[in-house]
C-alpha cells in the first residue's frame, strides 16, 4: 500500500487530508509539527510527502532541507500546502527541491491529482530501473532508456540514473564519470517577472538546449529553479569532458527563444568525477554545485572541474574589516576614473568613476571586493556616499576647466538607490557643485531596477527629473528580455564583459551583440561596450554600431591627474600612444 506522510499543524485541515486520502485507499501518517515530520518520514520513508509550509518550530521550508540532507529520504517527492500564493514563495519551495505546490483552499480534485501525478512518475522511473537479477544489471547497456533522454526529471529520477550508470561503469584511472551542475546568472530575478507557465516554457528551452548538446549520451535532470544536472552515460578522460563542458557554453552564446520571450542567459558549470571526486551520489552533487559556484563567482561563463578548485590565497572578509574600517577613517581611499570613448573616433566623452584601496599588505584591492567586505560591517552607505561626493566634487573641477560635456559615471548600489531621502540629497550635491545635471551619469544594475518594478520606476523619474542620465549596468548577465525593460527610463544600455570577450571570434555572440544594440537604438538608448580588450574586439564593435566603449585597450582606470592630462590635451583618445600601468592581479 502507498504510504502519505501529511504535514500540516492545522487539526482540521490535516484530518480533512486524513479523510481524502483513506478513501482512496492510501496509507496515511499525521504529523503536527515540523520535528513529528522529520522524524516519521526519516523512520517510515513514505512514498509521498504533503506538508504544509508556514508551521511553528521549524516550517515547511526547514522539513525539506532537512530531509533532502538525508540519503534515505532525498528523492521523496514533495508536496507543499501554502495560503500564500505569491510568485516568490512557491519559486523558493521550488528551489529547494519541492516538485508541487498547492494553495489553500485547494479542492479534493486538486490534492488527489497532484498526489496521483508525482506517484505516476515515481513509479515509471522506478519500472525504467527495475531488474529482475543482479547478471541483468551488470549487463545492462551502456544508454538512457529512450523516453527518458529528453525530458527534465526530478531528484528522485538523478539518484536512479545514477545508479544505474554507475553500476555499469568499468573503473580505470584515466577516466571519469562526469556529473555537470549548469546553473544561470540571476535566473531568480529573471523569473521574478515570469507567470508560472513562461517559466516551464524557459526551462523546457534550456533543456532542450542542453540536449542538443549531449546528443542522447546523458540525460539532463532538474534540482532546481536554475540549477540542471547533467549526467553522462559513460565515463571519459578530463580533456573530453572539458571539450563537452566548452560545447555547453557555446551553445548558450545564443538566445533561448520560448513562444513569448527571448534570453539571454550567462551560464557556468561545475563538474565533479566520480569516483575520483566523490564514491557517493550525495557528495558527487555537492562537489559539482561548489565548483559552479566557484565558476559562476569568476564572472564570465566558464567551468570548472572540482578537482581543480583553489581556495584563495589571501585573507578576506572580516579578517580585512578592522583594516577597511581604518582606511575609510583615515582618508586612505581613493576614487580612480576610467575613460569611456565614443564610438568611431574613439573620442574620450566620459569616465566610470571607481572605487580604490591600497592596501599595504594586499596592494590595490578592487571595488567590488571593498563593497562585500563593507556590506556586513555598516560601512557601505559610507563608501557609496563617498564616490558619489568625489564623483561630482572631480567634475566640477573639469567642467571649470572646459570640458562642458564631460561625463561622470557613478556606480549606484540598491541601497543607495533604495535610501528614502536620495532624491533630495542627489539634488543638493548637484547644487552645491554647481553641475549640468546631464554631465552625471547613475549605473545601476539589473537586479536593483527590478526589485520591486513599480516602485524603483517611480524613484527613477523622479531622479531622472534632476536631469542626470541612467545607465542599466551589467546587462548580458541574464535578463528576462530588453523589451520588458522598455518600461524603465534609462538612457544607456550597458553590455557586460562576457559579451564582448573576444566576439571578433564568436557568430554566435556578434548575433547577440548585434540584436541588443539595434533593440536599444530603437529604444532611443545609447550602447556602451564595456571590457574592450583588443582591437579586434574593438573594430567588431564599431561594424555593429556600438556608441561608446570601455576596457583596458582604452585605458586603464587611473587618478584623476592622469586621466586630467588626457582632458588638456584636447585630442582623439590615444589608445595607441598611452600605455597605463595594469592593476596588480
Amino acid at each position: 500500500m502507498t504510504t502519505i506522510l501529511v504535514i500540516e499543524d492545522d487539526d482540521i485541515v490535516r484530518k480533512l487530508i486524513r479523510k481524502i486520502l483513506t478513501q482512496q485507499q492510501y496509507a496515511v501518517l499525521e504529523a503536527a509539527g515540523g520535528h513529528q515530520g522529520v522524524q516519521l518520514a526519516l523512520a517510515h520513508q513514505p512514498d509521498l510527502i504533503v506538508c504544509d509550509v508556514m508551521m511553528p518550530g521549524i516550517d515547511g521550508y526547514g522539513v525539506l532541507q532537512k530531509l533532502q540532507a538525508e540519503a534515505a529520504t532525498a528523492m521523496i517527492p514533495f508536496v507543499f500546502l501554502t495560503a500564500r500564493a505569491e510568485k516568490q514563495d512557491i519559486r523558493q519551495g521550488m528551489r529547494l527541491g519541492a516538485d508541487d505546490y498547492l494553495t489553500k483552499p485547494f479542492t479534493k480534485e486538486e490534492l488527489l491529482s497532484a498526489i496521483a501525478i508525482r506517484l505516476s512518475k515515481l513509479s515509471s522511473l522506478q519500472q525504467h530501473y527495475s531488474h529482475p537479477d543482479s547478471s541483468s544489471a551488470k549487463a545492462a547497456p551502456q544508454t538512457m532508456p529512450p523516453d527518458l533522454k529528453h525530458d527534465c526529471g526530478d531528484r528522485f529520477s538523478l539518484q536512479e540514473t545514477f545508479e544505474a550508470i554507475a553500476l555499469t561503469l568499468r573503473r580505470n584511472e584515466t577516466t571519469a564519470l562526469p556529473l555537470f551542475i549548469v546553473g544561470f546568472e540571476r535566473f531568480d530575478r529573471i523569473c521574478d517577472d515570469l507567470e508560472p507557465q513562461e517559466i516551464d516554457h524557459l526551462n523546457q528551452a534550456i533543456i532542450n538546449r542542453l540536449n542538443q548538446v549531449i546528443q542522447g549520451r546523458g540525460r539532463v535532470i532538474c534540482l532546481a529553479m536554475g540549477e540542471f544536472c547533467l549526467v553522462l552515460n559513460r565515463a571519459y578522460v578530463q580533456a573530453d569532458t572539458g571539450a563537452i563542458a566548452q560545447k555547453i557554453l557555446a551553445a548558450f552564446e545564443q538566445f533561448l527563444t520560448t513562444a513569448t520571450e527571448e534570453f539571454f542567459l550567462s551560464v557556468s558549470l561545475g563538474i565533479a568525477e566520480y569516483p575520483q571526486d566523490a564514491d557517493n551520489l550525495r557528495d558527487l552533487v555537492a562537489q559539482a554545485q561548489a565548483a559552479q559556484r566557484q565558476a559562476q563567482n569568476l564572472g564570465e561563463p566558464r567551468y570548472q572541474f572540482a578537482n581543480a578548485m583553489t581556495p584563495q590565497s589571501y585573507p578576506k572578509g572580516l579578517d580585512l574589516a578592522d583594516d577597511l574600517r581604518d582606511a575609510y577613517h583615515q582618508h586612505q581611499l581613493t576614487v580612480h576614473y576610467q575613460p569611456q570613448c565614443q564610438l568611431p573616433g574613439k573620442e574620450m566623452v566620459g569616465a566610470e568613476a571607481l572605487l580604490r584601496w591600497e592596501h599595504p599588505l594586499r596592494a590595490s584591492i578592487l571595488t567590488e571586493e571593498i563593497l562585500a567586505i563593507a556590506k556586513p560591517i555598516g560601512l557601505l552607505e559610507l563608501l557609496d556616499q563617498f564616490v558619489l561626493t568625489q564623483a561630482c566634487r572631480q567634475l566640477r573641477r573639469w567642467a571649470n576647466q572646459d570640458h562642458q560635456t564631460f561625463q561622470m559615471a557613478v556606480n549606484l548600489s540598491a541601497t543607495q538607490f533604495n535610501q528614502p531621502h536620495f532624491h533630495q540629497d542627489l539634488s543638493h550635491l548637484l547644487i552645491e557643485n554647481g553641475l549640468n545635471p546631464a554631465n552625471l551619469v547613475l549605473e545601476l544594475t539589473e537586479s536593483t531596477l527590478l526589485d520591486n518594478a513599480p516602485l524603483t520606476i517611480r524613484r527613477l523619474k523622479a531622479i531622472k527629473t534632476l536631469g542626470v542620465k541612467i545607465v542599466l549596468d551589467d546587462f548580458g548577465l541574464g535578463y528576462s528580455s530588453l523589451a520588458y525593460l522598455k518600461k524603465f527610463p534609462f538612457d544607456f544600455l550597458k553590455l557586460d564583459p562576457s559579451l564582448i570577450r573576444n566576439i571578433h571570434q564568436k557568430s554566435a555572440q556578434q548575433t547577440v551583440v548585434r540584436s541588443l544594440i539595434n533593440t536599444a537604438h530603437q529604444q532611443k538608448r545609447l550602447v556602451i561596450a564595456e571590457g574592450v580588450e583588443n582591437e579586434t574586439e574593438l573594430e567588431c564593435l564599431q561594424q555593429l554600431n556600438c556608441d561608446r566603449a570601455q576596457g583596458f585597450l582604452l585605458g586603464y582606470p587611473m587618478s584623476a591627474p592622469e586621466l586630467e592630462q588626457l582632458l588638456l590635451s584636447k585630442t582623439i583618445f590615444p589608445h595607441d600612444s598611452v600605455i597605463f600601468d595594469a592593476p596588480d592581479p
